[in-house]
């Protein structure tokens, strides 16, 4: 298989470290018709604090956002969201990922922060940006959050909220959406910290429509039929692109204008209607068959349409400017503009739906290689094996907890049948741990149960955890069930319980179960100091910290604490035996030593 693009995302599967998706840093080309009445306005508006530039789709949104984000004085942060940015630990490490851009070391305090199995209070992640951006000698910046109406999470909105109340000087924030965010834009409006652009504002003029058209299509249109598609369209950008493309080759433009009218889904599907049928017979079987795709690179169209040549056809239809739009400054990915996007999936799904199983199924299969679980695991699901998608959830959610992002765990589990998740004894787990980080220990037990019929009805299925065996929590599952069953006594007080449940675990560890093992141990110390019994509980802790030191561990040599952190902790539990609650092990990213 052809190699992924070098700007391709990808994540280190025996590590599990975040790496973002560069392509939802791009800044935007510029559109074919300069706009300086609206960037004078954005300009003009950015001292505000908050810019909100809300229109319905197609209006030219993001073009004109991108061509004032290249010209601004003002550096500019550029995320485009998408709708797994409804996870907050996930949308707060884009934002400032996107931020450290412009501003270097704000990335590294937010995903220290982020790191680990229970979400911090979003408040406290917002603080530490607005203190990155708050500190002396450090230049204004705009952060630019395209397409924020697929944000849905309230508390995404809620920590957004908690930010504009708080704005440091240095930060100006620009969002774009097709409705009105759900923010105090009221409070905002009247306190002047508030600017706006909508729909009225972006319409084309008659200018700028005659301009657009003549650039696109190289025709001297009569001034009667540019005032025609001008009052036809109403200004609306995307019917004047469609409009200048569905020209091109009309022997009697003036009369095509006269064609059509009506209300702008109207125009849109007939434009479209005539854009598609004036392609080539393999650029439209390539237009619809590479619609299931939220971003396109050659090596995967390739892989989902089975043939070769993708990059050169995307090349050309990105110079043709048909509705593709480059995600970076090489022309290796790009996405098609959504409505041109909506509108080939629903052609494709009417005319060929015994297809899309199968693009789908490649589709996943070309991510599933190159590390995107999140694609995988949704193509997988779309393209209706269950079963695939289940391992795939099962792989890859351990990378999720660790990283704070139990909303995008959420959201895979709940596309999953759930007959598919009881079946799976690690899903349960999965589940179960959540439960646990989340304060919800009553949910855990039911799922132990669970998993325990699980294990006991299909055995133990190969299991390629994307942490690696010796960070993983689920990958041994009898001893996982054995130690959570233990974490849930202790965490009730009943420590007599939580030792026989520990002591159980341990039968079931063997040598490559570093973290589990570390976990146990730490569990079980916990449970006899709980009893009194001290030198019992010393013993445990000397196993723990001789499986830290030991250079074979995972986190010898550097991942785990200093020596002298975790001396300081071992005198503790010697020295203080006055039993007291102690925090589950499952709360730290890589265990109970984690610094």
């Amino acid at each position: 298989m052809a190699k992924s693009p070098t700007t391709s995302p990808s994540e280190d599967p025996a590590l599990g470290r975040d790496v973002l998706v560069a392509t939802k840093f791009h800044v935007p080309r510029a559109g074919f018709v300069p706009r300086p009445r609206l960037l004078a306005r954005l300009s003009q508006g950015i001292g505000s604090g908050l810019t909100v530039v809300c229109t319905p789709a197609g209006f030219g949104k993001t073009t004109m956002l991108g061509d004032w984000a290249r010209r601004s004085r003002v550096p500019a942060a550029w995320l485009s969201l998408d709708a797994a940015d409804n996870d907050p630990a996930r949308f707060w490490r884009y934002v400032a990922a996107a931020l450290d851009r412009v501003r270097p070391g704000t990335d590294a305090p937010v995903t220290a922060l982020l790191q680990g199995r229970q979400q911090p209070p979003l408040e406290a992640v917002a603080t530490v940006v607005i203190n990155e951006l708050s500190a002396p000698g450090k230049g204004g910046v705009a952060l630019v959050l395209d397409d924020y109406h697929l944000v849905e999470a309230p508390p995404v909105h809620d920590s957004i909220t908690f930010l504009l109340d708080r704005l440091p000087p240095g930060l100006r924030l620009v969002l774009s959406s097709r409705a009105d965010p759900p923010l105090p834009l009221a409070r905002l409006r009247g306190r002047g910290q508030l600017a706006e652009l909508r729909a009225a504002d972006l319409r084309f003029t008659l200018a700028e429509t005659a301009a657009f058209l003549r650039e696109v299509t190289g025709l001297d249109l009569p001034a009667v039929s540019v005032a025609a598609l001008q009052e036809r369209t109403e200004g609306w950008a995307a019917g004047v692109q469609l409009a200048a493309l569905a020209l091109r080759g009309q022997a009697d433009p003036a009369g095509f204008i006269a064609t059509f009218a009506g209300s702008h889904r109207y125009v849109l599907d007939y434009l479209t209607g005539e854009v598609l049928a004036g392609q080539p017979e393999h650029v439209l079987r390539f237009l619809l068959e590479t619609s299931v795709l939220d971003r396109l690179c050659g090596p995967l169209c390739d892989a989902v349409t089975g043939r070769i040549g993708s990059q050169a056809l995307l090349e050309e239809l990105d110079r043709a400017n048909l509705f593709v739009v480059p995600l970076d400054e090489v022309r290796q990915w790009w996405r098609y503009h959504h409505l041109f996007a909506d509108l080939l999936r629903a052609r494709l799904e009417r005319e060929r739906p015994t297809a899309l199983p199968g693009l789908h199924r490649a589709a996943a299969a070309w991510h599933e290689e190159h590390g995107l679980a999140d694609d995988a695991v949704r193509h997988a699901t779309a393209a209706g094996e269950t079963g695939w998608a289940a391992r795939l959830v099962e792989r890859h959610v351990e990378t999720l907890l660790r990283r704070s992002q139990g909303a995008t765990l959420d959201r895979w589990i709940s596309a999953l049948p759930a007959e598919s998740i009881r079946a799976r004894a690690r899903l349960c787990l999965a589940q179960a741990v959540a439960a646990v980080v989340a304060g919800r220990p009553e949910a855990a037990e039911p799922l132990l149960a669970s998993a325990e019929r699980a294990f006991a009805a299909s055995g133990d299925e190969p299991h390629e955890p994307s942490v690696g065996r010796a960070l993983s929590v689920l990958a041994n599952v009898p001893a996982s069930i054995a130690f959570l069953r233990a974490d849930l006594a202790r965490m009730r007080g009943d420590a007599a319980r939580a030792v026989a449940y520990d002591q159980q675990a341990l039968t079931h560890l063997g040598e490559d179960d570093w973290i589990l093992r570390s976990m146990v141990a730490w569990n079980l110390a916990a449970a006899h100091w709980l009893r009194g019994e001290l030198g019992e509980a010393e013993r445990a802790l000397d196993d723990l910290f001789q499986g830290v030191f030991d250079l074979r561990s995972p986190v010898a040599d550097g991942d785990g604490c200093p020596e002298s952190t975790l001396l300081t902790q071992r005198r503790t539990w010697r020295f203080s035996w006055t039993p007291t609650w102690t925090p589950s092990p499952l709360h730290s990213t890589s265990g109970p030593m984690t610094c």
